[in-house]
């Protein structure tokens, strides 16, 4: 949210005197701006939520607490998985490290605005962390494995689309999809359009279309207009695609596509094999989660000039039986969870609206100093104590020497 827009909204006196009027039990809100947590504050509502759209966000974990362990937690826009080498781990913290510090820049510089407009005393940083919960967009067997706190709930996959009765395709997507066996989906998301992508991949693209005449090409691409395909009887171009519906019909066989967590949903529920194009955010660790279930593939979006390798890779996830059969394998395990993620949110929900805040769950160690936090106090004690108890016996045992070395002398 731009500072202008920020700054409208909170002038909206009339807005928020209803809203304050209104006695709300409980607000939800997505963390990527605090425009939300400054109308809290100010309409003093008993309770909130916090959602966040990402698995996590490095500015949140660093404010509520919650160990980052970057050594083997991908951090939001990190590229790498949770094996890193030392150069990997290096950048990893850097990423994280950058992440924290220009997100929470711009919540703290938000909050400046609110508090000189709306003349609360409170910024993010207080108010944020008081959230009843905190829901995440992930699934725990999907997702890294990492340090979490119990107000963290996970609800990953509620978006989806799951019922048969809902997903069925009209008419002209099923003619599209019974011209050939083999079917490839293609969308980088509503933000990274593919119309606006370098001519360079474009072309590349279409080389890569016309090698393969056995495959229907699916192309999300936003301007129709341009004709881009003419001529290419295996590809359809279409400005939008219902891709859940899609991605549940088992003719479609491969998916590629940006990586957003989105459609890494959709895809992983579904058991799709795909090949993952990250572009920016999140999309380099969506990719990199996904691959490690072994089906999928990563291309990095300088490949996409090199049309021989997009090829290859497309060939490979179509004709090598594992990446469907793993894809498959994690679609069953994701479908079968202990817990449902629409019923957790919803009795997570009137949990809050019921309670309010809950103080119980929060963190302690987000209060706690540096240096108390990571025992560097007790282990200078420690240190302090080794080195004394060391110096002492040095000092004795050079006691002892001298004494045994001026008796010597004596009874010589």
């Amino acid at each position: 949210m731009s500072c202008i827009f920020f700054s409208e909204v909170l002038q909206q006196r009339d807005v928020l005197e209803q809203l304050k009027n209104e006695d709300f039990d409980l607000a939800i809100t997505e963390v990527v701006d605090g425009c939300a947590y400054a109308i809290f504050e100010h309409i003093q509502v008993r309770a909130h939520i916090t959602v966040l759209s990402c698995s996590r966000f490095d500015h949140v974990s660093d404010v509520i607490g919650q160990p980052i362990a970057p050594s083997y937690v991908p951090s939001t826009q990190s590229f790498f998985n949770d094996k890193m080498n030392i150069k990997e781990r290096f950048l990893n913290a850097v990423t994280f490290y950058f992440g924290r510090f220009t997100f929470a820049n711009i919540l703290d510089k938000e909050f400046e605005m609110a508090k000189g407009i709306l003349g609360i005393k409170r910024s993010w940083r207080e108010t944020m962390p008081e959230s009843s919960f905190i829901f995440s967009n992930h699934i725990p067997v999907l997702d890294f494995p990492a340090p979490t706190f119990d107000k963290i709930i996970p609800i990953g996959g509620f978006t989806v689309k799951m019922n048969e009765k809902v997903l069925k395709l009209d008419d002209k997507w099923d003619e599209i999809l019974n011209r050939r066996k083999k079917n490839v989906l293609i969308s980088f998301g509503s933000n990274s359009k593919s119309k606006d992508m370098p001519e360079e991949y474009k072309q590349s693209f279409l080389r890569v279309f016309k090698s393969m005449p056995d495959t229907t090409f699916i192309w999300k691409y936003e301007d129709p207009s341009e004709n881009i395909a003419q001529g290419i009887e295996n590809v359809y171009i279409s400005s939008w695609l219902p891709q859940n519906e899609l991605l549940a019909d088992s003719r479609v066989t491969l998916f590629l596509t940006h990586g957003g967590l989105a459609s890494v949903m959709e895809l992983a529920l579904m058991g799709k094999p795909s090949v993952m194009v990250p572009i920016f955010a999140d999309q380099g660790r969506n990719a990199q989660m996904l691959k490690r279930h072994g089906g999928a593939a990563v291309l990095q979006k300088t490949d996409l000039a090199d049309s021989d390798l997009v090829r290859r890779t497309i060939e490979e996830v179509l004709t090598d039986p594992r990446f469907l059969k793993n894809a498959e394998t994690l679609s069953e395990m994701l479908k079968n969870q202990p817990t449902n993620a629409k019923e957790v949110l919803v009795k997570h929900v009137e949990f809050a609206a019921r309670f309010g805040k809950l103080p119980s769950l929060d963190n302690h160690g987000r209060h706690q100093s540096f240096v108390v936090y990571y025992f560097l106090d007790i282990i200078s004690l420690l240190i302090s104590a080794i080195v004394l108890i060391v110096y002492v016996v040095v000092k004795l045992f050079k006691r002892m020497f001298i004494r045994d070395k001026s008796q010597k002398r004596k009874s010589e």
